[in-house]
């Protein structure tokens, strides 16, 4: 009976010593280094838009263009911790990359970046630089366009010049080219070619707008949908809406009903107008112009 009793408790102890050791084992596998190494880069003297992944979505951010020792291209880079970085300065740094492996986390692989020493800091604008670092594939499935096929409302006793002048400037169909809208992450926008080579790009600025701030002459010209909301969008080259490219006012319907401009997945339909009353008005003063609008659609792809 007594051997039959010490047999228990040894095994209670021994039972009690593996669990002690796997919390131990598990406590040190928490969170493993995989690899580490270090290197040295230039780092651009802007930012440009970027594509970057967290949580395993696809987000629109302002990146370093960098190279490496090895390379003459430019390639985009994420966050690096540590490093105090000034625009309209070209940098050489050098850099640790950790890579972890963490099975308790949402994303149990990921690599962090931090400075270890800047090697040079000069004003200069670096040369040869990309437009952005935004793959074909990130327009087609997350940034809608501007479809340049446009309807339109005229008010006028001749209308023939002003018709004409709508179907046969090129500029109100963007030349041939298409005007994409990124919402995602930093919103931008970007004028692309049938080859997706970048014409041109900016920043999109919106902001919200009541209705009675609206001309009544949009009423001859209804959009195709109900609509939750109105805005306004500045397409900029800079960050003030002193610097546009164009603006469109915009009727909204959002799924969410909020007002404003909320990200591309819960916005329905956008619909950017345009009044060019006076510009007709001022072009052929003999058609007695009362009215000339149009209306484009923002396609979702």
């Amino acid at each position: 009976m007594k051997k039959q009793i010490y047999f228990t408790i040894l095994l209670v102890a021994i039972l009690a010593m593996i669990g002690i050791t796997s919390c131990n084992d598990g406590d040190e596998e928490g969170r493993k280094v995989t690899g580490y190494k270090e290197y040295t880069l230039t780092v651009a003297s802007v930012k440009l838009p970027g594509v970057l992944t967290s949580s395993g979505k696809y987000v629109l951010s302002d990146v370093y263009a960098v190279k490496n020792e090895q390379s003459t291209d430019w390639e985009a880079h994420g966050s690096i911790g540590k490093f105090e970085y000034e625009e309209g300065y070209e940098y050489q740094i050098r850099i640790s990359e950790t890579n972890y492996l963490d099975y308790s986390m949402g994303d149990p692989a990921w690599t962090e970046y931090e400075l270890l020493e800047v090697i040079s800091k000069k004003r200069k604008d670096s040369e040869n630089l990309p437009p952005h670092f935004i793959p074909d594939w990130y327009f087609e499935q997350s940034c809608p366009y501007i479809n340049p096929e446009f309807a339109y409302a005229i008010e006028a006793d001749k209308k023939e010049d002003i018709e004409n002048d709508l179907n046969t400037d090129a500029t109100y169909k963007f030349g041939g080219l298409r005007y994409y809208i990124c919402f995602t992450g930093i919103r931008k926008w970007f004028l692309l070619d049938a080859d997706m080579h970048t014409i041109d790009k900016g920043t999109l600025i919106t902001r919200n707008k009541d209705i009675t701030e609206l001309p009544d002459t949009y009423k001859l010209l209804p959009p195709e949908s109900k609509i939750t909301s109105y805005g306004e969008f500045y397409f900029v080259k800079g960050d003030d809406m002193g610097d546009s490219v164009m603006q469109y006012d915009a009727f909204i319907y959002a799924q969410n009903r909020s007002r404003g401009f909320a990200p591309a997945p819960q916005i329905v339909d956008i619909w950017p107008y345009k009044d060019l009353t006076a510009y007709y008005q001022n072009k052929y003063p003999e058609a007695n112009v009362k009215a000339v609008v149009i209306r484009y659609m923002v396609e979702k792809l």
